[in-house]
């Protein structure tokens, strides 16, 4: 399994996210979905931070579960309101 510190600025990555989607009939569920990021920097000591695909900064921590991203999603960029 692949650790943050194996992480470059370049690398294409996905992030999972997990958020309640409402209320349903049995309550509030919880739902995953992957988003796309950009590894932007890597400062000595401090996580990586990556651009995800809507334009906001995260750092990637130990925590997060994520994956290399195949080549196909397009490059992410700044949203309008995020410079």
């Amino acid at each position: 399994m692949a650790n943050v510190t194996d992480l470059s600025p370049g690398d294409r990555i996905e992030i999972l996210y997990r958020s309640a989607s409402g209320n349903s009939e049995h309550g509030t569920e919880l739902r995953d979905r992957w988003i796309a990021a950009e590894i932007k920097s890597m400062g000595n000591g401090a996580w990586p931070l990556a651009r995800l695909a809507d334009g906001q900064l995260t750092e990637v921590r130990r925590f997060m579960e994520w994956r290399y991203a195949s080549g196909l999603f397009r490059r992410p960029h700044p949203h309008p309101r995020s410079a």
